[in-house]
């Protein structure tokens, strides 16, 4: 067995003395992993060596399921005949399905709770509409042998009626938020996801969020270089729920997410700005 994998492992069985409380940041940091856009027409060649990082060092990752693709940009190679057991034996090995959304086809602009994107697929839906589409995208990933556990909103873009949905379904978690700990709003909890790429923290809980469709080898290798640093500080989806007392955030912890959220929409202007000339 790989040392790195050893010592996630070991970590793994040692867990903490109760739970943590609410409002008490984890130190050091933990860190948890989402792959986005997983379905059977992704990039295969790109998504592989992330398969294989998984395996080697042990990850038990969130993995965000498209259950019924339309969207054309997520066509990026021909359909994967093994895609749906692949993600059967990920999850075996303790990966974590997710729905992400239902078809990803985010053609409508609405505002939304997170406001990252105006293109959404469920925001501004109406709540009946939004609710069949969730029991449909959860009948279509448990038909292909996978149980999800939690959801996650492309681009981000949910309104309280896609929480309602959610929560009708039976799922009590989503993937999403800029606190540094898990938080109820809305009737179900959040598990925040703050980062796009690597990056060192010394406290909190951090969802790193990779989308393999785009991720090229520079971004693959800082990835793979973090994660053999600090492997021993990779959690789970099932280990977070088990540990942690998620409640309604405290004042200073609801401060600290609106200013995390503002440097996020700031840095994006920024980015598409410098796009546009």
């Amino acid at each position: 067995m790989h040392s790195a994998t050893t010592r996630v492992r070991a970590l793994q069985l040692r867990s903490r003395e109760g739970r943590v409380q609410m409002g008490t940041l984890p130190k050091p940091a933990q860190y948890l992993l989402r792959f986005d856009d997983l379905c059977p027409t992704m990039e295969q060649q790109r998504w592989q060596p992330l398969r294989a990082l998984v395996s080697e060092f042990g990850l038990r990752p969130i993995l965000a399921v498209i259950p019924d693709n339309m969207d054309p940009e997520m066509k990026c190679s021909p359909s994967d005949p093994e895609f749906w057991a692949q993600m059967r034996e990920m999850e075996a090995a303790g990966a974590t399905i997710a729905a992400h959304g239902f078809q990803h086809r985010c053609e409508h602009r609405s505002e939304n709770l997170i406001g990252l994107h105006r293109r959404a697929e469920f925001a501004g839906v109406s709540l009946e509409l939004q609710s069949e589409w969730v029991a449909a995208g959860l009948r279509i990933l448990r038909g292909h042998g996978l149980t999800p556990k939690l959801w996650v909103a492309p681009r981000h873009a949910f309104d309280m009626n896609t929480l309602r949905a959610v929560r009708t379904e039976g799922l009590g978690y989503i993937s999403d938020g800029f606190a540094r700990v898990p938080f109820n709003r809305g009737g179900v909890t959040w598990i925040p996801q703050q980062l796009w790429s690597p990056a060192r923290k010394s406290k909190g809980l951090w969802t790193i969020c990779i989308h393999s469709n785009t991720m090229r080898k520079t971004r693959f290798a800082e990835l793979r270089s973090f994660v053999s640093r600090n492997a021993a500080q990779f959690t789970s989806f099932d280990r977070v729920v088990a540990e942690f007392e998620p409640g309604e955030l405290d004042l200073s912890e609801r401060i600290y997410e609106r200013f995390a959220l503002w440097q996020v929409r700031r840095r994006r202007k920024r980015t598409r700005r410098r796009r546009q000339r």
